[in-house]
């Protein structure tokens, strides 16, 4: 037959009571700190993620600051460039007018050393063919009778 042992009756009640005392005041704070912890972690990795996604923003903002100011860089070396060349132009189209101005100065001043040196020697020629003339004659011609003679001469010389 089978006997009956009040032994395992007793602990069997004994570990449905453990449970029921267990469960209404362990597992329920068990659970609520689990909970906790696991909101925890949860935040925290979403606050890394966070954390992660404006790095990558501030880091493409930072790519994309680099780009513009190496653009920049390029435009503004690009602006001096057609700055300097420019001036470049403008000091030597300066230099080709002042290079003219003394050319046509020069030219001027020759012109009027030409016209200068003809006049003189047209009155030295004058001068002497006015010496000639008087030894020629034999006497020494008036003052007006040699101003004649000389204004004659030379608009004779002018004329060719």
């Amino acid at each position: 037959m089978l006997k009956f042992d009040w032994n395992i009756l007793f602990t069997f009640v004994n570990l449905i009571i453990f449970y029921v005392l267990m469960k209404k005041f362990l597992f329920g704070r068990i659970k609520k700190v689990m909970d906790a912890r696991k909101e925890l972690i949860q935040k925290q990795f979403d606050d890394a993620e966070q954390v992660a996604k404006d790095a990558d923003e501030k880091l493409a903002d930072y790519e994309g600051r680099i780009a513009n100011v190496e653009a920049e860089g390029e435009q503004i070396i690009a602006e001096a460039r057609d700055s300097a060349k420019v001036e470049y132009d403008r000091i030597i189209e300066k230099a080709e007018a002042d290079a003219a101005a003394l050319k046509a100065d020069a030219e001027k001043q020759i012109e009027i050393d030409t016209i200068n040196a003809r006049k003189a020697a047209k009155e030295e020629i004058a001068s002497l063919a006015m010496q000639a003339a008087e030894k020629v004659v034999g006497r020494n011609v008036s003052a007006e009778n040699d101003s004649d003679i000389f204004d004659d001469f030379l608009k004779e010389s002018s004329d060719e």
